[in-house]
């Protein structure tokens, strides 16, 4: 079974980044995905993801948008960010250098979610973790 958690669009500003990524946690929480305290690997990925989306796929444009969409598939949660640039394969991704700032965030994406990867078809990044994942975070 498939229920909507939380959806929004919105424009590529650092702003509505925001909005979406604080509304998106506090569904999440409210559905019983984690407590509060619980949330920072999610919220980590869910910024890195909305972040990447504006900067790398919107080339940071306010008049292209991102979509964001969170469903519950049984005892799986599953986010999808989708802007309006040509996409990319996370598991092309290599961790950067330690001397090199930046370039973590799909690393660390694919470092907490279960899984990771980018439909080609729908030019959408999906992430998916199981309920109670994180419930050990402190």
């Amino acid at each position: 079974m498939t229920r909507a958690v939380y959806s929004t669009t919105f424009s590529s500003t650092p702003e509505a980044v925001m909005e979406a990524l604080s509304g998106a946690l506090n569904a999440l929480v409210s559905d019983g995905w984690f407590s509060q305290n619980q949330s920072f690997s999610v919220r980590l990925c869910l910024e890195e993801a909305l972040v990447n989306a504006v900067e790398h796929g919107n080339s940071n444009r306010p008049d292209l948008s991102v979509h964001l969409d969170i469903v519950e598939e049984d005892d799986r949660c599953v986010i999808r960010v989708r802007d309006e640039g040509d996409g990319f394969d996370p598991g092309e991704v290599e961790m950067p250098d330690c001397e090199t700032l930046g370039g973590r965030g799909v690393c660390l994406i694919k470092h907490y979610m279960e899984d990771v990867h980018f439909d080609g078809d729908k030019k959408c990044l999906e992430m998916r973790f199981t309920r109670n994942t994180f419930a050990c975070e402190v």
